[in-house]
C-alpha cells in the first residue's frame, strides 16, 4: 500500500514537472514594426502591441499570468498578431514607438486594425478575461490610420478651452538609492525648479544614470546633482573626462556614502 502511495506522488510530480516544461507562452511577432504592418494588411489580420518597461510590476504580471493563458493564447494566435517591446528602450524601437502613440502609462496595449488604425488603448493590469474581452471587441474593425493617437474618452474641446499656468509639467520616476559607490556631483542647487531644468537637459542627451541628493545647508534644502553611481573612483574620473570632452559639463568625484 505504502510503495502505491509512493508511486503516485512520484507519478503526480513527474506529471506537473512535463506541464510546466510544456507551457508555452504567447507567440510574439518577431522583427520590426514595419514588417509587423506589412504582414498584418496581407493576412488581414489584426495586431496589438503590449508595451512594457522592465521596473513595472504589473507589466510583469500581465506576461506571467494571461500571456501562459491558455484561452487567452487560444484566441490571441488565431484571430490576432502580437507585439511587445520595451517602451523605454533605446536600442529597440520601443522608445520610438511609445513616442509615435503618446504612451506614457506601463502597461499599454493598442488594438489595430488590419490597415493601422488605433481602435483601443487599455493601461494597467489586465486579467486573461479581460484581455480576451479587448480583443473580441475590436476583431472585426477595420479602417485607415488617422495620425491621431488620443484616448477614446479624450475632449478635445476642452483642452482647447484651457489656460496653462505653472511653471512646467514633468514626467518622474523616483526610486530611493542606496548611499554607496561614487558619483559625479555636476552642480549644487537651491531650488527645485533649476533642478528639473538641469535634469531636462541631461536627459536631452540621453543621460539616465542622474541622482539627486536632498541637503540642508544654513537652515535650507538644498539639491545636488549627481551622475552615478559609479563602482570605483577611476570609473567616475573616467566619466568625467568623456563628459567635459563631449558637453562641457564639469564635475567633482563624490563618495555616496556620504549622503544619506
Amino acid at each position: 500500500m505504502k510503495k502505491s502511495k509512493k508511486f503516485i506522488f512520484f507519478l503526480l510530480i513527474a506529471l506537473l514537472i512535463v506541464g510546466w516544461a510544456c507551457a508555452q507562452p504567447l507567440q510574439l511577432f518577431q522583427g520590426t514594426y514595419t514588417a509587423l504592418q506589412n504582414q498584418a494588411k496581407r493576412q488581414n489580420k489584426p495586431y496589438f502591441i503590449f508595451f512594457y518597461t522592465n521596473w513595472c510590476m504589473p507589466c510583469r504580471k500581465i506576461m506571467q499570468e494571461g500571456f501562459y493563458d491558455k484561452n487567452f493564447i487560444e484566441y490571441a494566435e488565431k484571430n490576432y498578431l502580437a507585439y511587445a517591446v520595451d517602451g523605454e528602450s533605446l536600442v529597440t524601437e520601443g522608445k520610438k514607438l511609445a513616442t509615435f502613440y503618446n504612451v506614457y502609462f506601463y502597461p499599454m496595449i493598442l488594438v489595430f486594425t488590419p490597415q493601422g488604425k488605433v481602435v483601443e488603448r487599455m493601461d494597467g493590469y489586465l486579467k486573461p478575461d479581460e484581455l480576451i474581452a479587448l480583443l473580441k471587441r475590436n476583431v472585426h474593425a477595420q479602417g485607415e490610420p488617422t495620425g491621431e493617437y488620443i484616448y477614446l474618452n479624450d475632449d478635445p474641446p476642452m483642452a482647447a478651452r484651457a489656460r496653462p499656468t505653472g511653471k512646467g509639467l514633468y514626467r518622474m520616476h523616483i526610486e530611493k538609492q542606496p548611499s554607496q559607490g561614487y558619483g559625479l556631483q555636476i552642480g549644487v542647487y537651491e531650488n527645485y525648479e533649476a533642478v528639473l531644468r538641469e535634469i531636462e537637459k541631461l536627459q536631452a542627451n540621453h543621460h539616465r544614470n542622474i541622482l539627486v541628493h536632498l541637503n540642508e545647508m544654513n537652515g535650507k534644502t538644498v539639491y545636488h546633482l549627481i551622475l552615478g553611481p559609479f563602482n570605483s573612483q577611476r570609473a567616475t574620473l573616467t566619466y568625467g573626462e568623456v563628459l567635459e570632452s563631449r558637453y562641457g559639463i564639469k564635475g567633482v568625484v563624490v563618495i555616496l556614502a556620504n549622503m544619506k
